[in-house]
């Protein structure tokens, strides 16, 4: 396995992870569930995203290329800075279970164009489909 594919295959898995983990954190809040306050669903989402970013920078730097070079990338940064206000508002921010339940079905809507642009490496992502 090359260097390239390891950090992808990484990168996949804490994407995984993280939107996994980000949906149990939303179900857990609109349940008013006490494991939301324990320590390892404080921790463990930041560990998470920590590999995803790293393993992200570390696919960039074999490719020898800046995220900006390439439009699809541009569109995941974009995509990536809407989904983490979305789920600030869905964890933290949201004043009633509503705003906070809408702002999680569209953190977790944007994650699916997310990983559809990066699948695809285009901007459309899922609307390639049409």
């Amino acid at each position: 396995m090359t260097l390239f594919a390891l950090l992808k295959c990484v990168h996949v898995t804490c994407a995984l992870l993280s939107i996994s983990g980000f949906t149990l954190r939303c179900i857990w809040m609109y349940r008013d569930t006490a494991l939301l306050e324990h320590r390892l669903a404080k921790v463990l989402p930041h560990i998470v995203d920590t590999l995803l970013l790293g393993s992200a920078v570390g696919m960039l730097f074999l490719w020898q290329t800046f995220p900006f070079a390439l439009p699809w990338l541009n569109a995941k940064i974009f995509l990536l800075l809407i989904y983490i206000g979305l789920g600030m508002v869905a964890l933290r921010f949201g004043k009633t279970k509503t705003v906070r339940g809408v702002a999680a079905l569209l953190a977790l809507l944007t994650a699916f164009y997310i990983v559809a642009v990066a699948t695809t490496q285009s901007v459309k992502g899922p609307l390639l489909l049409f």
